[in-house]
């Protein structure tokens, strides 16, 4: 255990992480219920940020929603908790995977051996005041001690200004990396009697040619999860659906053998183009796979 219960409050806190390779986090928090059962938004609205950085480079820089979505499309859920019992002060631990593969206990792709303060975890958390009480956060980390990895993954996500108009926008994309997907949070979701989108339609731009995803609506996109998140949704309020109910995902390795890995070392431009169905802030997070040793 790196943390052990720690009471949290409003506040920003980094530890080190081990020395030695390490397959991924897990990352809990604990809470009493207050007066009826939490909901996922609201277990999630008490991390604010997870960032895991290498010599000040982020390797991992995701807003809890975006985390949780980040674990569905590893995993098939967006977080894991224990005791679904809607009762004032039921004590609830829900836990999500910080990773650093795709796979996890992965020697191949991991985050490599490092040195004593080099590797670090920082915690941006928010006390909810009528959600949780008595909320703790605890984290453990799984090492691979004789791993000698020859990639790990990386996910740093981006929040997109709203534009001045519904329509198309261009999102700049990382280069240097392979992509795995694309994780896409969106502020407006369908709602009663509303079939509106925040974002309607996106395509992947290689060098201003479209690859791969050339057109694919909202509704496609959520469709496509049930490839990876197949768990019952909704079966208890913090769980919800498999992930957040604002994120869906492009996915370049949908039968998990890396022959669709978008490589984008060498390009001059990748670009992510989202027909805006509402000029509204959004969120983009590319799921990269480093090669060690690349300074990107």
């Amino acid at each position: 255990m790196l943390m052990d219960a720690r009471t949290m409050a409003t506040e920003v806190i980094t530890i080190d992480l081990p020395v030695n390779p390490v397959s991924h986090l897990i990352l809990t928090v604990e809470y009493y219920n207050v007066t009826d059962e939490a909901t996922l938004a609201e277990v999630l609205a008490f991390i604010n940020r997870v960032t895991v950085a290498h010599l000040g480079r982020s390797i991992i820089s995701l807003e809890s929603e975006d985390l949780s979505g980040l674990n569905a499309y590893l995993y098939g859920v967006g977080g894991w908790r224990h005791n679904p019992i809607a009762t004032d002060n039921q004590d609830i631990a829900f836990s999500m995977i910080v990773p650093f593969g795709r796979f996890p206990f992965c020697a191949g792709e991991c985050f490599p051996a490092s040195k004593r303060g080099e590797f670090q975890l920082t915690l941006d958390t928010t006390v909810p005041a009528t959600s949780l009480d008595n909320a703790t956060i605890s984290v453990a980390a799984i090492e691979l001690l004789d791993a000698v990895p020859v990639s790990y993954l990386k996910c740093a996500g981006m929040a997109v200004g709203a534009p001045a108009a519904v329509g198309n926008l261009d999102v700049d994309l990382p280069i240097g990396n392979k992509l795995a997907a694309i994780l896409l949070r969106m502020t407006t979701w369908p709602a009663a009697s509303s079939k509106v989108w925040g974002i309607d339609d996106v395509r992947l731009l290689f060098d201003n040619v479209e690859l791969d995803y050339v057109s694919a609506n909202a509704p496609s996109l959520v469709g496509e999860m049930m490839l990876r998140a197949t768990i019952p949704s909704r079966s208890v309020a913090a769980q919800g659906l498999p992930a957040p109910n604002n994120v869906c995902w492009m996915d370049f390795d949908p039968d998990l053998s890396a022959e669709y890995l978008i490589d984008t070392k060498g390009a001059s431009s990748v670009k992510l183009r989202n027909n805006m169905g509402v000029a509204e802030a959004s969120w983009v997070s590319p799921v990269e796979i480093v090669d060690v040793g690349a300074a990107v």
